[in-house]
């Protein structure tokens, strides 16, 4: 069980019904661009799974070359009022922290898109955290993010609806059975799965977790929110991981990165497709 004081910053900047690693799917390795977000609650920089609070991606150096940008969803941010410094986060690339996480990377700052969690239909729900530059393992591929307007496209053109997508991060993996409250196990693991799409509104991908009908038998769950989901095959983000019902088995919203608001935000950081 995660220690009281990461609880209690979880709690802080959950929204409230946070979403939520992949269930249903495969210990990851072929998505190396794909990193944790730990909470350095032992304030001596080493990153323990007990520590996690969100996944996110590698996007890329900054405009500036100042930095390496991690990509994550607003809500995993700390709220000002707790006075968390940018060097209580760090970022591990390990797909693996059950032995340990290795060679976390300590941010330099967070930005957390404006607006965030202001408005119901639009909750704004996307960040940055600012790496050192090179600070990223070598080699790492950044993702790829969208054109303008790209889910629009896909809409119009009548091939969104039930179009599969990779889900990718770290996490709690729910436990339905026995009958009664759900549980959730939880390694440190990055896994991978996928995801039928089943809606598009002005800031949000809709997808199922139905383990029935027209679900993939694979969803996000805590600890994912912040997580890209990519066009099956590739590393384009179609959105992250935003929002769900708390027992990871319903449908999840995840929120688009190529809407002019997002994109306004991301420009500031990222060169823009």
């Amino acid at each position: 069980m995660r220690r009281v004081v990461l609880l209690v910053a979880v709690l802080a900047i959950a929204l409230p019904t946070a979403a939520h690693a992949v269930w249903g799917g495969q210990e990851d390795l072929t998505h190396p661009s794909v990193g944790a977000m730990y909470f350095d609650f032992m304030a001596n920089g080493v990153a323990v799974p007990d520590g996690l609070v969100c996944s996110g991606s590698y996007a890329g150096r900054s405009k500036n070359g100042a930095n390496d940008v991690f990509l994550t969803a607003g809500h995993c941010m700390p709220p000002p009022e707790l006075g968390i410094p940018a060097s209580a986060l760090l970022v591990s690339f390990d797909p693996d922290g059950r032995d340990g996480v290795s060679s976390p990377i300590k941010a330099l700052s967070y930005q957390q898109m404006p607006g965030f969690n202001q408005n119901v239909g639009d909750l704004h729900d996307l960040a940055v955290l600012l790496l050192p530059a090179g600070s990223v393992p070598a080699g790492t591929p950044p993702v790829q993010l969208p054109r303008a307007g790209y889910l629009d496209e896909l809409k119009a053109a009548g091939t969104l609806m039930f179009r599969i997508a990779d889900i990718v991060g770290y996490g709690a993996t729910p436990i339905w059975e026995p009958a009664g409250p759900t549980q959730f196990a939880f390694d440190g693991v990055r896994r991978s799965g996928t995801s039928t799409i089943i809606g598009l509104d002005k800031a949000n991908l809709h997808f199922t977790q139905n383990r029935n009908g027209n679900g993939t038998g694979s969803g996000v769950c805590f600890g994912d929110s912040g997580s890209p989901q990519f066009d099956r095959g590739t590393l384009l983000v179609l959105s992250v991981t935003s929002y769900g019902n708390g027992q990871c088995n319903s449908n999840n919203q995840n929120y688009r990165v190529d809407t002019p608001l997002a994109r306004q935000f991301l420009g500031q950081f990222l060169t823009l497709p």
